[in-house]
């Protein structure tokens, strides 16, 4: 007896009935989804695209419920592809769906001052001003190179986890994930900072030029990123400790490899301009506080929502 569901024995295998169909995966794409409704409340007089905004976040809630119930019905491991590209393609809908949000509730305030000025107060003069004088083309180049391998590293652990069949590993990871990501993306509208690239364009006399790759590559970072208000905290630094801890965790043989890649576009992101000290610090200690979450929520109560995958029964 759980909570007055009972288990019924049939000749036909079935998963064991949870109090709710959603999956902890849902639960954090419904409370991300609830904390941009109301950002859309607050600014919906002022902002063109409310109504838009608006009939998608209804979509997105309609799906989350949807895809839930659909999934408490089909109970077999072949749709778990799809479980999880629509979790996926949920999570890029919100996330582009906030440059739509984030301007309109920020206005004109910024942080980048106080920023600049703390890590003025501790180095003496702005890391990314300092770094101008090693700056050369083809160290360039890597580091542009380096930091758009960031952007695969979540998704090279996911699929890696998905191909060995390890969806318990795999909900758990795109759980922490999900919890990092979020977490970061609300405190750009409580915390909005531009980053040294623009705020200290005036200080960085030094041009960052490369060889091949580093304009296209920057050009198309800058056309896929829907804010400039999102460096406080870095959640490069954020991400890259989350996938690290996780790949030590669920997948160690490429642990080492993720290790390295972390500490050089870690570096990067100082030299390359993107971020203040201060922002990687901070996503470095939003990345240990995601973990812990992650993990304490995860382990209390996974038990009271359904799977977001189905795993094989030996």
């Amino acid at each position: 007896m759980h909570l007055g569901l009972k288990k019924v024995r049939t000749s036909k295998m079935k998963p064991v009935v949870k109090p709710f169909i959603v999956s902890l995966i849902d639960v954090v794409n419904l409370g991300f989804l609830c904390v941009l409704i109301g950002f859309l409340i607050v600014t919906y007089t002022d902002n063109p695209y409310s109504n838009v905004l608006m009939a998608l976040y209804l979509v997105i809630l309609l799906s989350i419920f949807g895809i839930a119930k659909y999934r408490n019905h089909h109970q077999t491991v072949k749709y778990n592809l799809f479980y999880l590209l629509s979790a996926v393609i949920l999570f890029i809908t919100m996330y582009e769906s906030i440059s739509g949000l984030l301007p309109i509730f920020v206005g004109n305030l910024r942080f980048d001052a106080m920023i600049d000025n703390l890590d003025k107060s501790v180095f003496g003069i702005s890391p990314t001003v300092w770094m101008q004088r090693i700056i050369f083309p083809s160290l360039t180049e890597v580091l542009y190179i380096l930091y758009f391998v960031y952007f695969f590293m979540p998704v090279i652990l996911v699929i890696l986890l998905y191909r060995n069949g390890e969806f318990k590993e795999l909900e758990i990871s795109l759980f922490t994930l999900f919890i990092n990501y979020y977490g970061a993306y609300i405190s750009y509208f409580y915390i909005p900072v531009e980053g040294p690239r623009y705020y200290l364009a005036h200080e960085h006399v030094v041009p960052l030029d490369g060889i091949f790759l580093s304009e296209p590559l920057r050009d198309f970072i800058n056309l896929c990123e829907p804010s400039t208000l999102d460096c406080f905290p870095s959640l490069h630094s954020s991400i890259l400790v989350v996938v690290t801890a996780l790949a030590y965790k669920f997948y160690p043989r490429i642990f080492k490899i993720y290790l390295v890649l972390s500490i050089v576009i870690i570096f990067s992101l100082v030299y390359l301009r993107y971020h203040y000290l201060l922002d990687i610090v901070f996503g470095a200690l939003w990345a240990g506080i995601s973990i812990y979450l992650a993990h304490r929520i995860f382990s209390l109560f996974s038990n009271r929502f359904n799977s977001h995958f189905v795993v094989p029964t030996l």
